[in-house]
């Protein structure tokens, strides 16, 4: 059985996830698309939620995001010291860019519409 506070910072990860989700569709759906792993209907989807509605599908006692980093190859090399901070973190966005990518075509979900 999941612990109370376990299942309170669940809730909180998941609407503030959420809240974050909307602001970046608001500021470029291609980039939130790309970003969140969504196709454009889920994308309206979570733009049209009230906070009410927010609240509620952030209640659920499973996040809602998902970990990217779901392979330990990846994770090492990601996290091995670096003497250029700033190239370990295009090689951070090289990487999990391209899992999404992966992600995307195991799920076939299509790739940022024009």
């Amino acid at each position: 059985m999941i612990n109370d506070n376990i299942l309170k910072n669940i809730h909180e990860i998941n609407l503030s996830y959420l809240l974050l989700a909307q602001e970046i569709i608001k500021q470029d759906r291609k980039i939130a698309s790309f970003r969140l792993g969504v196709c454009e209907e889920t994308l309206d989807k979570i733009s049209e939620l009230s906070l009410s509605e927010l609240i509620k599908l952030g209640a659920t006692n499973q996040l809602i995001c998902l970990l990217r980093l779901d392979d330990k190859k990846v994770i090492n090399c990601l996290t091995r010291e670096s003497r250029v901070d700033e190239l370990q973190q295009v090689h951070t966005g090289i990487m999990l860019s391209t899992q999404l990518l992966k992600s995307y075509h195991a799920r076939s979900v299509p790739l940022l519409k024009e």
